[in-house]
């Protein structure tokens, strides 16, 4: 298949996967109202009964696990609270990366990658708060991690639902194709710019003296990608044992393991603790 073929069948997908599973599976009157930007509470709470209960529930988990460095979220009460701590573009994104509308939970694979995915974005989060960036930055990176495999995701709900007598997509062709099916989705829904450059950026990038966002969150995912290759799907991190009288609930170890609770993905995480050097 040559490139234009490729694109073009890219562009069916796409139109197939907008029409029968997104379309499908979110009320047009969510994302109208997210992407209102005078929108209040009333308009807000209104839409909450439109989407999933299963998205609703890990909106509103992730909306209030703990960020890195001082930030911590405190109990999300109300869909309004989840949406006002995400805020309107996180929100979408998020929406759409939780859609499992003919795949789902049941699948294994697409489950799998929801994790990848879940992981990235918090590997993102973490190495931008380690490199310096600012609290908005940090949220850039977490989303943007969180939407890398978006592509991948769809491209396999299509080949189990929808291929047909147009074919079942090869592993090659989603490995290749799968982030601009991803830039297909976040143009078709308004998702900021800065997504879609990260969504793009198939390489590496390093600005002149730091990491761009592309490359904080290509690095997350290369990291994340070679833990699951390496051990059955899980995210292995290493932490030391805290220093005595260190407040145990703010460690890496304590925040990441939190972050995996709180959307039920713990069998995806396993954390080893090593000694400091100065204490063997």
């Amino acid at each position: 298949m040559d490139v234009d073929e490729a694109f073009r069948r890219i562009d069916a997908i796409d139109d197939t996967l907008a029409r029968k599973v997104l379309a499908a599976s979110i009320s047009p009157e969510v994302f109208m109202t997210l992407d209102d930007i005078n929108a209040g509470r009333r308009e807000i709470e209104r839409i909450e009964s439109k989407i999933d209960e299963s998205i609703r529930l890990r909106l509103k988990a992730i909306a209030s696990s703990v960020y890195v460095g001082t930030l911590r979220r405190g109990h999300v009460g109300s869909f309004y609270d989840a949406v006002n701590c995400l805020g309107m573009h996180r929100t979408k994104a998020l929406i759409i990366v939780l859609t499992n509308h003919h795949a789902g939970l049941t699948d294994p694979e697409v489950e799998t990658i929801f994790a990848r995915s879940y992981a990235t974005s918090v590997m993102a989060e973490i190495l931008a708060g380690q490199m310096g960036f600012r609290e908005d930055g940090i949220k850039k990176a977490e989303l943007c991690g969180f939407f890398l495999e978006i592509g991948r995701k769809f491209l396999i709900v299509y080949n189990r639902k929808f291929a047909g007598e147009s074919g079942t997509l090869d592993d090659e062709f989603i490995e290749t194709y799968h982030p601009y099916l991803a830039d297909k989705i976040a143009s078709r829904y308004c998702l900021p710019e800065y997504v879609r450059t990260v969504l793009l950026a198939r390489n590496l990038i390093v600005e002149e003296d730091s990491f761009s966002l592309a490359g904080i969150v290509h690095l997350a995912h290369d990291t994340v990608q070679a833990s699951f290759r390496k051990n059955s799907n899980r995210l292995v991190l290493k932490c030391q044992v805290p220093r005595p009288g260190t407040d145990v609930t703010r460690t890496l170890e304590a925040i990441v393991t939190e972050k995996f609770k709180a959307v039920g993905l713990d069998n995806y995480l396993h954390v080893i603790r090593i000694p400091r050097i100065q204490d063997l």
